[in-house]
Formats: C-alpha cells, structure tokens, sequence
C-alpha cells in the first residue's frame, strides 16, 4: 500500500514538471471561443473572493457540465450517467455541496439525483461554472457545509444594441453522438430578448473491450429571458424548461424514462443611490420524473419497477447591500419551500404501488456580510447565517403491507412505525466565516480562513421508511434506512491559502481541515425488522483534511502549461475506516500551442490508486490511470470555429473510482453478477473522435 507520504511526494513532483493557476498571468486573452481560466472580481467588493472561473468545455459534444470540474482544485465528480454527474468539492457531495444555476439553487427530482443539478443547463448554453474555492461566503447561500458552485447559463449582454447570436453542431463517435444548439438574443433600447435551444443524442458509449449498456441519452432544452433597464433599476425574468427522455443510469437501479421541468426566475434591482442597492428575487421550480428497471434491463413481469417523482420549491429573497469606500455591507432575508413526492409501482400490475415519501422542507435564513478593507495589505471578510428548517412528511402507504408473507409483515411493521411517529422535524444553524487576505507585496498573497457550517439531514436521510436504494445517488448497491433522530451536520472548517503571480508563472496551494460533527453516514442497521445488511443513516464523527494546487507557466507568445493537482483524505473519527466515494489523488495537465488562428492542445487526466476504502459501504479499490486527450481547433476570423478532438487517444481501458458499480444485467461487457451488486466498476469511456463547429453573428 502507498504511504501518503509516497502521493506527496508524487503530487510535488507532479508540481515541479509542470503548471497550473486559475488566476491565472493576466495576460491571457479574453478571446470569447477558448476555454479561460481566470479569478472573478465583483465590482463594488472590496475582499477579492478566491473564485475560480471555468468555462465548460462549449465546443464538447456530449458533456454533462459537472465534468469539467475536474479541472478545477478540489473538486471531482460521481459519475453515474451520461448526465448523472454529482459535484463533489473537498471530498463532500450530493446535498452538501450548494450547486445553483443563475444563483438559483437546483433541487434534483428524483431519489438518487438522476437529474444532478450540475447537468440541469446544458454545456453548450453554459458560459461559466464558477466555484468559490475555499471556504464559501455566508452570502452565496444556505447549508453551503461543502461549498458554492454556480452554473452561469447564456444570458443577455446589455451593451450594444441589435440582433446577435451564436450555433453550435457537432457530432462523435462512437456512440453516435449529435448535438445542436442555438442561442439568439435581441436588444432594442432598454429591453432584451432572448432564446436558447439545446437538443441532444446520442448512443451507447464504448470501452476496449465493448460497449456500456444503457448509456444512451436524450435531451431538449429551451431557455427565455427578459430584460429592461431603465436608469438605475433593473427587471430581469428568466424561464428554462429541460426535457429529458430515456437516458442510461448503469450504477443505478432504473434509468431515466424522463425529467421535464425547470425553473422561473424574475429579480428586481435597484440602486437607491450612490450607496445602497436593493435585490428581490423569486424563483419557482417545477421537475417531473419518471424511472423505470425494464425498458432498457431484462426484468421479468412481476420484477417491473417504475417511480414517478416530482419536486417543487418556491423562494423569496431580499438582499440589502450598501458600498462604502472601503467597506461593503451586505444583508439578505431568504426563504424556500420545497416539496418532493415518490411513488413506486408496477406498470404491469395495478395493485402494486409504494409511497416512498411525500415531504416538504421549508427553510427561513437571515445573514449579514461584512468586507473591509483594512490597509492596503489586509482584507478582512466576516459573515454570519442564520437558518431555521422545518420538515414534514405525510402518511407513507405499501400495497405489499398485510400480505401473508415476511415481506408483507415487514411492510406493514414498518409502515405503521413510520406513520405512528412524530415526523415534524426542526433545525437551527448558525454559521459563521471568517476569511483574511494578507497582501505581503505585488502577486504575493497569503490567505486564512475559519468556518462553522451546517447542513440538516434531507429527506431520503430522515424520511426513507423502506429499505430502499433511494439514497440521492450513493450508487453502492446497499438498502438503506431513514432515521427521524438524525442530528444536523456541523463542520468546523480551516484553511490556509498561498497565491504567487508572476509574469509568466503563478501558482496557488491550498491546505484545509474539516472537524465534522454528526455526519450522516450509512451504519449497520440495528432496528429490527430490516433485510440483512442494511445500513440505516446515523450521525457519525468524520474528518476530511487535504491540499489541492493550481498552477500555470507561459513559455512564450504560443506556449502555455497549465496543471490542477487535488489530494483529499476523508476518515471517520468514531471508528477506523474511511469515507465513502472520496476522489483519488488526482490531477489535470494541459499544454496549450497556439499561433495564428491554429489552437493545439495536448490533455493528460490522470488519478493515484484509491484503496482507503469504505469498509461500512463495502468499497472496493480502484487502481491508477492516465488518459491523453488531444485536440486542434481553427478559427475563421471572428466567426468561426472548427474544433477536431480525440478524447483517451490510446483507447486506455481504465476506472474512475467516484464512478458507480455496473447494476445493469444486460451489460455483458462490463460484466454483471446479482449476487454481488459490487463486482463490476463502471469503467472510462474508451477512444473517441469529436467534430464541432461554431458560428457567431
């Protein structure tokens, strides 16, 4: 076994032959087609946030946009479809980590996130995914324990006026992937109009020794914006409906049959006067989704499962912020009301039908922010959240219950348990972040921050009745159980920042250490009566501690090096194992030539052994790869684009470790045993050839 100072050793060595920074030489071109990798500053802020700003990769065929976090410090993915891609930042994922598209948080429909927030915009109508790296500022959101990621769709550009817009098509293989989108907005004096549209396809994906089944997709996105500014208010409403159709989630129990739905945003803002600015913002989010185990899975009659869920939420928010000349007030009101349902049954029995849950979660949260500049060497940003939540869950039902049978007895023990409880639930959480910048002189910066953050338990956590795989996504192949005496989580959250810059060369380390309180973990299951090995979710001590790096060097004009590198540990402290689905050590190489309207790009993804396993969620260890993508683009003048790529050019077999377990049995392939849900890894897409064009107007 690799000793972690072996990995150091490696991730070092890795950081001596190559480069890596998001905030990155400020030389870099702002050229609209490429890829940029830069730091966000907000104007009117006087604490410069260590944001980090990525592009999606727009010029992809097929990507589900959480996988470009992989190229960003910290951050991973659990792969778990085509479009099934769950954020994971520090070693946290799932509800932990606050994902919102447009500022709006995006609650997934379905019981084991099919429909990830991350993949709720579409790469192509994406034209940022912007993560707070470090610790997350109280004002990004509520429950942001594993910190803030913000998808930025397309939206209108308020200057100039006129008719503009842009196309994007483009093909793969194999796997017959196509791709069209069109975004189109019109400005015409103080108003703004504009349309996205997103349609996508696409087969099976291969690997070297066959093809992954089903990991076929379907999807259609449409988006609607609105805009008027007049003097110093603004209106703003946008609509987007995403309309997804049978689409392959192979580590899962069922597939995505559909998920339609999406979310209607309007927000005023108003500059009262030189000083004081005013936001209201009401959001409304509407998903349905339909799964099922027999359309794309041999199932028998009687096995046929499907699950229609559904999820709601509507929110307000009310946000004061008030600009000094050194120092920026900032203070907001928010609430939300979510509301999710789970219905299971047989579409080839109609006496069979199971209420998974049907629950609602409100949240009220009051916070105030403060960002003083203190010298001209010192920042200073502290803020404070304060969040009531409150859950409810109705009468829970089983057709099964009754029946003469232990199946029947165990649905009805458990169903009349669960409905004879007292399941109104409350939580109260007060956060509190304090971060500091130290300027020690040009492009040398130091930064420190401390943190206590929340999260409460969600509803499969507290509410799940049933031993179920509805687990928002675990992919481990266990049954799990609820438990209404579920504590919230609380981490107590260090880190300590390093920011060098330079000419050609900039880099930025990043250690921290996460003390978490009553994390929610699956333990053997001790309330009977209960399937063997079951795991039941329990309030567990756990810590995750870890240094990720970003860095970039300039060799000339055309030649650029750019490296990520990402070491996170995650343990339980109550016993001795490790934390479930944890990324590998791993890290992202990117060598950049450009001359002319020529683009060559050179693309090294590579990640350690994993073998500090969950022994509580049997995990089993993955090896190391390394996979090489290249790619060559041309522009025509300020128009056009033609971009030719071959992703894992030695058509490497190799698997990802946050990938899920095979749960597919028509997947001969990859290999399937249903004694042993865990025997066969998902593995990495095999050898493929993209060919995207891009046109603006």
């Amino acid at each position: 076994m690799m000793t972690l100072h072996i990995k150091i050793v490696w991730l070092l060595s890795s950081l001596s032959v190559s480069a890596l920074s998001f905030a990155a030489d400020e030389s870099v071109s702002d050229d609209e087609f490429d890829e940029q990798l830069e730091p966000i500053t907000v104007e009117g802020e006087v604490y410069r946030h260590n944001t980090v700003k990525l592009l999606p990769e727009a010029n992809s065929v097929m990507l589900d946009t959480a996988t470009v976090l992989k190229k960003m410090p910290g951050a991973y993915v659990n792969q778990n479809g085509a479009l099934s891609g769950i954020a994971q930042y520090r070693g946290l994922s799932g509800n932990r980590v606050n994902v919102n598209a447009a500022g709006t948080p995006v609650m997934t429909a379905c019981s084991n996130a099919m429909d990830a927030p991350m993949s709720h915009v579409p790469a192509s109508l994406v034209d940022a995914v912007v993560l707070q790296r470090g610790i997350s500022p109280v004002s990004l959101g509520m429950e942001t324990l594993g910190g803030s990621i913000n998808v930025v769709p397309r939206s209108l550009n308020q200057s100039g006026n006129g008719f503009s817009g842009d196309l994007k098509l483009g093909l793969s293989s194999p796997g017959a992937g196509l791709l069209g989108a069109v975004y189109m907005q019109q400005q015409y004096l103080n108003h703004g109009f504009s349309l996205g549209v997103d349609v996508e396809q696409a087969e099976n994906q291969e690997f070297p020794d066959g093809a992954i089944v089903f990991t076929g997709l379907e999807r259609e996105y449409y988006s609607l914006g609105y805009q008027y500014n007049h003097d110093r208010t603004q209106v703003s409403i946008d609509v987007n409906y995403n309309d997804t159709g049978q689409t392959g989630t192979p580590s899962l129990p069922m597939d995505i049959t559909y998920a339609r739905g999406g979310i209607t945003s309007v927000e005023l803002a108003t500059a009262l006067n030189d000083e004081w600015q005013l936001t209201t913002q009401l959001d409304h989010q509407s998903t349905k989704h339909l799964m099922d185990n027999h359309r794309h899975r041999s199932q028998t009659m009687a096995g046929s499962r499907e699950s229609m869920t559904r999820v709601k939420r509507d929110a307000v928010a009310v946000n004061a912020l008030r600009t000094l000349s050194q120092q920026t007030l900032s203070w907001g009101i928010e609430w939300d009301q979510t509301h999710q349902k789970a219905e299971i049954f047989n579409p080839f029995n109609e006496a069979f039908q199971i209420t998974n849950f049907d629950t609602e979660r409100d949240r009220y949260s009051v916070f105030f922010e403060h960002q003083w500049q203190i010298s001209q060497s010192h920042q200073l940003l502290t803020g404070l959240r304060w969040t009531h939540i409150q859950m409810d869950a109705a009468d829970v039902f089983s057709s099964v219950a009754g029946m003469p049978s232990p199946m029947g007895q165990l649905h009805q023990t458990l169903q009349d348990r669960f409905n004879s409880a007292d399941r109104s639930k409350r939580d109260h959480h007060l956060d509190l972040v304090i971060n500091w910048q130290h300027n020690i002189r040009s492009g040398l910066h130091m930064k420190y921050g401390i943190a206590v953050k929340n999260r409460a338990p969600t509803h499969q956590e507290r509410y799940l009745w049933l031993p179920l795989e509805a687990t928002a996504g675990l992919a481990d192949g266990r049954q799990y159980l609820g438990n209404l005496d579920l504590q919230s989580e609380q981490a107590i959250q260090f880190e300590w920042g390093l920011s060098v810059s330079g000419e050609r060369f900039s880099i930025a380390p990043q250690v921290f250490y996460h003390h978490i309180n009553d994390y929610i973990q699956g333990t053997p299951n001790e309330t009977m009566p209960a399937p063997p090995g079951t795991l039941r979710y329990d309030n567990v001590a756990a810590r995750l501690y870890g240094i990720d790096v970003e860095w970039s060097y300039r060799f000339s004009e055309q030649w650029t090096m750019n490296q990520v590198v990402s070491l996170v540990r995650g343990e339980r402290r109550d016993i001795d194992d490790h934390l479930y689905r944890i990324a590998p050590l791993n890290s992202w190489l990117n060598l950049v030539y450009q001359s002319d309207n020529w683009q060559f790009e050179t693309e090294w993804m590579a990640a350690w052994q994993q073998n500090r396993v969950s022994a509580a969620n049997s995990e089993s260890a993955t090896s190391g790869y390394g996979v090489v993508n290249l790619s060559v683009d041309r522009t025509f003048g300020q128009h056009g684009r033609v971009r030719l790529a071959v992703n894992n050019l030695f058509d490497q077999l190799y698997y990802q470790h946050t990938n899920g377990y095979n749960r597919n049995n028509r997947n001969v392939d990859v290999g399937f045993d249903g004694s042993n849900l865990q025997a066969f890894r998902l593995p990495g897409q095999g050898r493929m050839l993209e060919l995207n064009y891009f046109h603006r107007w």
